[in-house]
Order: C-alpha cells, then structure tokens, then sequence
C-alpha cells in the first residue's frame, strides 16, 4: 500500500458510506462472468514497493496466459475505496483482511490462498498481531494495560481490532478493559500516535510491523513489542464469486509457480514471502465467527 501515493499504511481502509468509485456503471452492474468483467487485479495490502510489485504481476500474467487464461489485466489497479473494490464482480485477484473476507465479504468473493511470511509472529499461512507499546514504559504484558489508551486503525481491521479484542476478552470478559479507544485510519499512523504518547498500546498486524519498521527505524525504534496475539489465517489473495473454477485453479497455479521464479526473488525478499498455500472462504470463519461469539456475550464495540 499505500492506495494513495503509498505514503501511509492501513491494514484496512477508511469505510466511506457510499460506495461509488467513479467507474463505468455497466461495469458496476455485471453481475455473470464476461471478458469485460474481468477488469481488475490488485495486491494493495501491504508496503511493497511498487515498482517491485507490478513486476510480479507481470510474471504472473505472463503464466496465467501460458496457462490459457487470456483476458487478463494489463497493470494493478491501486484502489482508494477497497471494500467498493473488492466487491465488483471483475475482480480478478487482490489480496483482502480476514475480518471482511469472513463477515462482509462472503457472497462477493472466493479465497484463493494465502502467503507465508518469513517473520516473526508468522507461521505457515498464519499470522498474528504485534502488541506494541512505548519502550520507555514499564508494563510488559497486555494485562498491565488495563485502564489504559488502545489505538486501533479500523473497526474492520482483524489485527488491529478484532484480534486485540479476543485477546482482551481472555482477561476481562465482556467488561471494559480499556480507558479510551481511538482509532487511526492506518497500522502506520497508530504506530506514530503510540510514540508520541497519545496512545499507550496498539495491535499491529506482524507482517506491516515488520515491513513499516525497515522503512522507518526512527519511528519504530521507539516501540517495543511484548508479545503477540494468537495465531489466525493470513490475509487473504481473494478472486470475485463469479471466477470460474477453472480460472480459480490457474491462478493458484501461477501464484504457486511464482515462488520458484528466480527473476521475483528480490520481490520475495522484500515482502518477506517463502511460501503460499491454497486456502477456501470455509479457512477464514474462525474469525467472523470469533467476532459474532464476543458480540453476542454482550461486549460492546469499541
């Protein structure tokens, strides 16, 4: 990411009330698989270079049509408004969060798989949250924080929200644990209001952790991590419902050769992937179902 210029990271966007994106309304209106419909490919989610990023594309376009798929983007598409996106029906491939994927998603979309990262947090297709705090502060475990300030990015954000929530929920059940919860708009900018002392923790998915710490060490080396939340499945690579099957199965083909190409190794190194395992929507209900559990215990939205 970013969408905008790339100059800041959210796990997941903003969430306009409507969602018009300004393209063509036919476009818009497709509901059945057609040439035209399939418009869109997208890997938005993390802080890949981009230049580095639409080269992998590139290669993958090339194999899907050695595979026989013939209709095929020419470029990524960088969208602003990602929920919008993710629900047209042209979409192609784009990689999504767990949480929407799970609970608003379901009828819209298809899971192709997930990445693995070589990272601390990570395992296999599995990731999980970073806690983050001041490294000036005492406190070492999330329960110390009771009676605190959380930053969240989104509401619909799986590591930063819901995953922290669960994690709460183990100590104090359905009651407040937290003094105040605000919310950011991005990974990036809680990690900069954590260290200017507006915030005293935040949950960061491990893998923008990562990635944002090499791209900017002075604000990360003021943050300590003191631990992580439970593992959960990765961020999803997501086609549009309307994907024929066969078309699904060439696209997790590709993606799977791709690892072994030797000209996207540098790709590889700097999102930090070593491996990808083909996944179903049925692979990312845990995590709505999660969600609905607490809600329906009666803890209440932040």
């Amino acid at each position: 990411m970013c969408c905008k210029a790339r100059c800041w990271w959210p796990c997941w966007p903003s969430w306009p009330t409507s969602v018009s994106t300004g393209w063509p309304t036919a476009c818009r209106r497709m509901s059945a698989w057609s040439t035209e419909a399939m418009a869109w490919a997208s890997l938005p989610m993390y802080p890949w270079p981009q230049p580095l990023t639409e080269h992998y594309w590139q290669w993958l376009r090339q194999r899907l049509q050695q595979l026989g798929e013939l209709s095929l983007p020419t470029h990524l598409y960088w969208p602003e408004d990602y929920l919008a996106h993710w629900r047209e029906p042209g979409v192609l491939l784009s990689q999504s969060c767990g949480y929407p994927v799970s609970a608003l998603l379901r009828e819209q979309v298809q899971v192709l798989g997930a990445f693995h990262y070589q990272l601390p947090g990570c395992a296999d297709w599995r990731y999980s949250s970073a806690l983050l705090v001041r490294k000036s502060d005492a406190r070492l475990a999330l329960a110390d924080f009771h009676g605190r300030r959380v930053v969240c990015n989104e509401r619909h954000s799986q590591s930063g929200y819901h995953a922290l929530r669960a994690e709460v929920a183990t100590l104090a059940g359905v009651q407040p644990f937290f003094a105040q919860v605000r919310f950011s708009g991005s990974h990036r900018a809680s990690a900069a209001l954590l260290a200017a002392g507006e915030a005293d923790i935040a949950a960061l998915d491990c893998v923008s952790h990562a990635l944002l710490a090499r791209q900017q060490p002075q604000l990360f080396e003021q943050l300590a991590c003191i631990g992580h939340t439970r593992l959960q499945p990765g961020l999803p690579l997501i086609t549009a419902a309307s994907t024929p099957a066969a078309t699904v199965a060439r696209l997790r083909q590709a993606i799977g050769d791709s690892l072994h190409a030797v000209e996207l190794q540098a790709f590889f190194r700097e999102a930090a992937i070593d491996g990808f395992s083909p996944l179903a929507l049925s692979d990312y209900t845990c995590i709505a179902d999660t969600a609905a559990h607490w809600r329906a215990a009666g803890m209440a939205e932040w």
